[in-house]
């Protein structure tokens, strides 16, 4: 199984690691040297995915998503680790936040 690895981000001084495994999004944040990570399952476009499996995509790095599929996957990874780092370093009451 092929493990594909995305530019790293940041978002309040939390870096945001982004990677996929066949139809497997996934980002995993440190956050007060915890980690949190969760994942989400996409299809391709069938349109894209059968030019990916007769091997006539012009694509240069050889995925099955479209462009703006991939863009709109990482966009929404990136909104579910904004909503995750938020929610430990705002909630007062929340044991991991306690020293």
């Amino acid at each position: 199984m092929e493990t594909r690895t995305y530019p790293v981000e940041k978002y309040r001084k939390c870096p945001i690691y982004f990677r996929s495994m066949r139809d497997h999004f996934e980002y995993l944040t440190i956050i007060k040297n915890q980690l949190y990570t969760a994942h989400i399952t996409v299809k391709p476009y069938w349109i894209t995915k059968l030019f990916f499996d007769l091997d006539i995509s012009k694509r240069v790095d050889k995925v099955p998503y479209s462009q703006s599929q991939l863009k709109n996957i990482l966009a929404t990874l990136r909104k579910m680790a904004e909503t995750t780092i938020d929610f430990v370093l705002d909630n007062k009451d929340n044991k991991l936040t306690k020293k």
